[in-house]
């Protein structure tokens, strides 16, 4: 079967399962927005400014006791639009993992539609803010060794993205002169291809957005920003997806586990939480989050040697 009618059955599965939750109500409601809205914002230790802009910031959460600390790299998500909050709506996961003892080094970016945003500058942000954190990581006593990228939503795709971003051309404006490479990423409901998750975007996220995210007068416009596009990385990959997530259904990740196949050194890691919607993934004391700071420390821990 093609990829395009692969792509049609999952819209069609897609459209199925939420007239089926119409239909019946799920065991356990599922985290709303306005819930997730509400959520603390606790303060980081820390925030840094690495361009003019206010979303130009990082949020550093560094555990009590020694280091160095591993290090969870957090991208927010929010549709990629600067309608929606920023790094501070993830502020309730950073300082969870902090008190599980994971520093969090969590970044904000022009989104799609703001000044400076969109193609380039919104990955080139993504690339600085990331880099970063080679020159900070004395001072906050964070292991570099030890880092994975935990992107939700939209921050998914840029988690993705940023994993494999040396793997763009050497002459790439997004590529970054060294970047960084977590060891790891831990992808909350994220978005691996925007060209077949292109027709969502502006039912969720409103017009103008997909437009933004790639390079239109390129040949192939989701050659470099599309993390299905991109040569694939040989890092741990973990697609998250809830159950009842009516923005981004399981189907996006298992339909990029699939077309991967083969084509890495190690299959990607699905995970499937029961019950849980969008933003379970991103709320403490769910069970979702339970099982994501759970896979969130595997990702952590010491290279078997």
């Amino acid at each position: 079967m093609t990829r395009a009618g692969l792509v049609s059955i999952a819209f069609l599965s897609f459209a199925a399962s939420i007239a089926a939750l119409r239909a019946s109500p799920a065991a356990a409601d599922p985290v709303t927005l306005e819930a997730f809205i509400k959520l603390p914002q606790p303060e980081p230790t820390a925030t840094l400014q690495y361009g003019d802009s206010s979303s130009q910031g990082i949020d550093v959460f560094v555990p009590r006791g020694k280091g160095p600390h591993p290090v969870a790299i957090v991208i927010h998500g929010g549709c990629w639009s600067q309608t929606t909050a920023g790094r501070e709506q993830v502020r309730a996961i950073a300082d969870a993992l902090a008190r599980q003892g994971i520093a969090v080094w969590s970044i904000g970016y022009r989104r799609a539609n703001e000044p400076g945003g969109g193609y380039p500058g919104m990955y080139q942000d993504v690339g600085a803010a990331i880099d970063r954190i080679k020159s900070e990581a004395a001072k906050y006593q964070l292991d570099l060794a030890r880092t994975v990228l935990v992107g939700h939503s939209a921050g998914g795709h840029l988690a993705l993205w940023a994993l494999a971003r040396d793997k763009l051309p050497a002459d790439s404006e997004l590529r970054g002169a060294e970047p960084f490479l977590p060891r790891a990423v831990v992808s909350l409901a994220g978005i691996p291809d925007l060209k077949a998750f292109g027709p969502m975007i502006p039912l969720i996220c409103g017009r103008g957005i997909i437009e933004n995210l790639v390079h239109l007068t390129a040949p192939n416009p989701f050659a470099e920003t599309s993390p299905f596009e991109l040569p694939p990385s040989a890092a741990r990959i973990v697609m998250v997806s809830g159950i009842v997530d009516r923005l981004v259904a399981p189907w996006v990740a298992h339909e990029y586990a699939q077309e991967m196949r083969g084509k890495r050194q190690r299959p990607i890691e699905l995970v499937d939480i029961p019950d849980a919607g969008h933003f379970d993934l991103v709320t403490p004391g769910t069970p979702a989050w339970k099982e994501i700071s759970k896979r969130i420390t595997q990702a952590l821990a010491p290279a078997a040697h």
